[in-house]
């Protein structure tokens, strides 16, 4: 079995997001170099749109979770299962990305056009299951059941996910646990499902793949609702799509939901909010930033900032709770912080 070294110092780096990567660099560019490998195909289409998607940036964040959460176990792991693991999780996130591009109709993601945006739609949807049968056989191809029943489980998840939201679009009366029930299936449970899987790639004991896999689930919930919060108020140059994009495609996120509920039934606002809502083609800029500065008015902002730093919270006392001090338990709760104070 092939094994890695675990006696890297933890990372100096000056942001959070340096700090958690600098940990596992070497990793990283591995699995880096996998993705390079497993996107080619002999059809040059496939190729070039999975290539645009994967040099189109990002946080890598599951592949990161995935091999934090192995290292935090403290013992050796086979470095292979756990590289090819982490591109798998990578290509199916990029499969759900330009998936998620095609049915939101979005022509831009960090800056840079869209596949579909680029390419058209039809070899878009495609290519994104290319990706999905890529990384399926990635996992296969190491022989782990394990692995290929989370996977399952999170590529499910996403599914059920993406439909629940397709249809809550413009419904004003979408509540919390419906907003919760939607992203615990996308990007808490995938990220919870990377956490789990390093955990048993690496040996752990059950209890330790447990608390790695809530750790993930709350690291997920928090992340999203920050995602939900820049929705609204990011810079759009930082972040590379438009303000408001959710309320444009009809969509109820946690600011929005908080805020709305606190509108007093009788208020005609409320009634334009809950026009815009259903009809989103309608809603001008001078409207969208109303919409703002409703949020704002009606706490909507700093409910959702709560909910993100209590989960922040909670994973990180599930880490300090189950998981053996290390610079890689260190390395996810600085992971947990940077799901809070990122811009992007």
């Amino acid at each position: 079995m092939t094994t890695a070294a675990q006696n890297r110092p933890a990372g100096t780096g000056a942001s959070p997001e340096e700090r958690f990567l600098s940990t596992v660099h070497e990793e990283m560019a591995a699995v880096a170099s996998l993705l390079d490998d497993e996107i080619r195909s002999e059809v040059r289409s496939a190729y070039e749109i999975s290539g645009h998607t994967l040099r189109a940036g990002g946080k890598r964040l599951r592949p990161a979770a995935l091999i934090l959460s192995a290292r935090s176990v403290g013992r050796d792991f086979p470095a292979q299962m756990i590289y090819a693991s982490s591109a798998a999780v990578e290509l199916i996130h990029m499969a759900s990305l330009i998936h998620d591009d095609v049915v939101d109709g979005a022509e831009s993601r960090r800056g840079r056009p869209t596949a579909n945006a680029a390419f058209g739609n039809q070899i878009s949807v495609l290519v994104g299951d290319y990706l999905l049968a890529k990384s399926i056989y990635l996992a296969a191809r190491e022989g782990h059941m394990d692995v290929i029943r989370i996977f399952s489980k999170v590529t499910v998840g996403l599914s059920e996910g993406e439909v629940l939201q397709i249809t809550m679009r413009g419904n004003p009366d979408t509540t919390e646990q419906t907003y919760f029930d939607i992203i615990g299936r996308k990007t808490a449970g995938f990220i919870s499902g990377c956490c789990e899987i390093g955990g048993l790639l690496a040996g752990a004991d059950r209890p330790v793949v447990d608390a790695l896999a809530e750790y993930g689930q709350n690291l997920g919930l928090a992340f999203q609702i920050a995602d939900d919060l820049l929705d609204f108020q990011g810079d759009p140059v930082v972040t590379g799509k438009p303000r408001c994009s959710d309320l444009r495609e009809g969509k109820m996120t946690l600011p929005l939901i908080a805020a709305y509920r606190r509108l007093p039934a009788s208020s005609a606002f409320k009634v334009r909010v809950s026009g815009w809502i259903q009809n989103p083609d309608a809603l001008s800029e001078t409207d969208a930033e109303a919409v703002r500065r409703m949020i704002e008015e009606y706490g909507g902002y700093e409910t959702a900032r709560q909910a993100a730093v209590d989960l922040v919270d909670k994973a990180r006392h599930q880490l300090e709770a189950s998981v053996p001090p290390s610079p890689y338990r260190d390395s996810l709760a600085a992971l947990a912080s940077y799901s809070l104070g990122r811009d992007h």
